[in-house]
């Protein structure tokens, strides 16, 4: 297992910071070549690999239906996500087509497993956007895997709408390259506001990829403005499966919480390690909410505390509260983050097809000029882009701790959880 790690070696921390812009660069430029690279070879059937959606042979457009293709997890790592992200969208596509659909016509989606992997996404999006019927594209999960496809449909004047990609960097790659969810740079600053509340001096250790960099870039900015001390820093990589090395330093630094920037997996093994091996027990910052983190950190993830953009229990909104309501009556459980982006999604685009027209064309017209998209994450009540990041204005990140084994929504002035 290769491990990246910094304590308070000052030297150590300066060379691999002043080294960070040249691997980005280098990274950029293997990701455009091989973009480049696949959308100028012929396009075939990626069926045989794993990457074939529903109906993903399909190059002309069905005149009564048109789709949304959705690339995501269905297996590998970040299975659970994709699972989470299905439900969403198929409660939205029901809902929409039972409102008379997009125009006149059905909404469908069509979806192709990436694993959300880079490579895969890059391989997958060239025959997505030879698919006329496709009208907008929503995913991945992981933001790099996200951006790597993004070349492509951007080419194609085909909107990519990545719903659940917070790297602030992600609309870089041109006008048709969107997304509502809550930027890294938001998400992080309202994480080390919180940990300032609890915390003087803190261990920080977070994932080693181009978004877990960037997000822990912004947390040392704004825990720096707070006078936070970050007395102990160490990367890791997704695929660990013991962060020993690296979490008993983190521990021995003795501060007063400890954060990790991370997936769900990796909050519940960094939590886990630290409360099972190495016997630590003060405030921990990290996770995501789903059952797998809930399940797989058990009793270790109470009172463990995330940013997020939703809570099923805390929503004041009723069109949200209806939401909520749906998702339990056809799924038997409560929606959390990942579900309602998801769902919200689809409702975006349904609404912005049904604004102008059900057409690539439409979409992105839609998306320009459209003011008023009903929101469900937040406070609710509605949104719009800002057409020159291509980013939502008003969406605001909210805390959720784990209360009795779920999240629910988390004030830090009066230090209380709303069921």
């Amino acid at each position: 297992m290769s491990i990246h790690s910094t304590g308070t070696n000052a030297g150590t921390t300066a060379a691999r910071r002043a080294a960070r812009p040249a691997r980005r660069g280098w990274r950029k430029a293997v990701k455009s070549a091989l973009a480049a690279i696949v959308a100028s070879t012929t396009l075939l059937s990626v069926s045989a690999c794993g990457l074939g959606g529903d109906s993903a042979n399909s190059n002309a457009a069905d005149g009564d239906t048109v789709y949304i293709a959705a690339i995501y997890p269905a297996t590998g790592q970040y299975a659970e996500y994709g699972k989470l992200f299905k439900e969403g969208f198929d409660l939205a596509v029901d809902e929409v087509n039972a409102d008379g659909g997009v125009g006149g016509k059905t909404l469908a989606i069509k979806y192709y497993d990436t694993q959300s992997d880079a490579k895969q996404d890059a391989s997958i999006a060239p025959q997505i956007a030879s698919d006329q019927s496709v009208i907008a594209v929503v995913g991945d999960y992981a933001s790099p895997a996200s951006s790597a496809a993004s070349p492509t449909f951007q080419q194609a004047g085909l909107v990519h709408y990545g719903f659940n990609n917070s790297a602030s960097t992600f609309t870089d790659t041109g006008d048709h390259v969107w997304t509502p969810q809550i930027s890294q740079e938001q998400y992080q600053k309202a994480n080390a506001d919180v940990v300032a509340k609890k915390a003087k001096k803190i261990s920080v250790v977070y994932i080693e990829n181009d978004w877990g960099k960037q997000a822990y870039d912004f947390f040392k900015q704004e825990a720096e403005k707070n006078g936070t001390e970050i007395v102990y820093e160490s990367s890791y990589l997704s695929d660990s499966t013991d962060l020993s090395p690296i979490l008993i330093p983190a521990r021995d630094a003795q501060p007063d919480a400890i954060v990790d920037i991370g997936y769900g997996p990796d909050g519940a093994l960094v939590v886990n390690t630290l409360r099972d091996k190495l016997g630590y027990t003060g405030p921990f910052f990290g996770g995501q909410e789903t059952s797998e983190f809930l399940e797989n950190a058990g009793s270790n993830a109470e009172g463990t505390i995330i940013t997020g953009s939703f809570s099923a229990t805390g929503t004041k909104d009723s069109k949200a509260q209806a939401f909520v309501k749906a998702f339990n009556d056809r799924y038997g459980n409560n929606p959390g983050n990942f579900e309602v982006t998801a769902y919200q999604a689809i409702k975006d685009l349904a609404y912005a097809a049904n604004k102008t027209s059900p057409t690539r064309d439409g979409i992105q017209q839609a998306l320009q000029t459209v003011t008023d998209f009903p929101l469900y994450q937040g406070n609710g009540g509605t949104f719009k882009f800002n057409t020159e990041t291509r980013r939502a204005d008003n969406i605001d990140p909210i805390l959720l701790i784990v209360k009795d084994g779920k999240f629910v929504q988390y004030d830090p002035d009066t230090d209380s959880a709303s069921n």
